[in-house]
């Protein structure tokens, strides 16, 4: 029998999702583990990150939200290619928004760390604190500014993973005819649906974008051999 992870009773981190509306989605990710075939272990996968999304705690390093993200990418791939959750989209699948949600509201804590000006913030709720580390390119630290480049251009490079993911199921759920909302709920009781997190991700990396040169001078840095964010 498979392990299945608990509901996280601890007190949740700052983070867009409610409460309620994380511990609904979280509900019925056990429910769906338990009702599972032995070949599909996605909604496992899915009540393991949203657990820890919830746990998030009030202060969180930028490397732990780009490993969050980076593993929300590889489960949501995994998903997209289950024969299980495309022949039937369920909660596993339908928690993609909220997982897209979570993130950018770590990516805004990031931004506001590292110095990455935009005009509007997305969420009305308090956001965690993001710690500012030290970037070094070899042997070299660099400076404040360079440093702000080269997160703006990771924080980039995560919203594109997210937003593939998103795109990948609306194409999934036009091709099966089905609701967008299934196992999550509607919008009108403050759950996250596919187009608005699409609409969300999207208006976040237009208001990222540096000019040329700045996503040049980051992407020499990474070929060049970033050693620590």
């Amino acid at each position: 029998m498979p392990t299945y992870p608990s509901p996280n009773t601890s007190k949740p981190g700052n983070t867009y999702l409610s409460k309620e509306v994380s511990d609904r989605i979280i509900y019925q990710l056990i429910l769906a583990s338990m009702e599972s075939d032995a070949g599909c272990q996605c909604s496992i996968g899915a009540l393991q990150i949203m657990n820890e999304l919830q746990g998030v705690h009030a202060v969180v390093e930028l490397e732990t939200i780009l490993s969050l993200v980076d593993r929300i990418h590889g489960l949501g791939q995994a998903m997209l290619r289950c024969r299980d959750c495309r022949a039937n989209p369920g909660p596993s699948l339908m928690t993609l928004p909220a997982l897209t949600d979570q993130s950018l509201a770590l990516f805004e804590a990031a931004c506001l760390a590292y110095n990455v000006t935009r005009k509007d913030v997305l969420f009305d709720s308090s956001l965690p604190v993001c710690i500012p580390s030290k970037s070094q390119l070899g042997q070299m630290e660099l400076e404040d500014e360079e440093t702000g480049v080269l997160v703006r251009m990771l924080l980039g490079k995560g919203s594109m993973k997210l937003l593939e993911l998103l795109k990948g199921l609306r194409s999934l759920s036009k091709d099966n005819g089905q609701s967008l909302r299934v196992g999550v709920g509607t919008s009108r009781s403050g759950d996250p649906s596919v187009e608005p997190a699409i609409r969300r991700i999207v208006l976040f990396m237009e208001q990222i974008e540096g000019d040329s040169g700045e996503h040049i001078s980051a992407d020499a840095c990474l070929v060049q051999g970033l050693t620590k964010l």
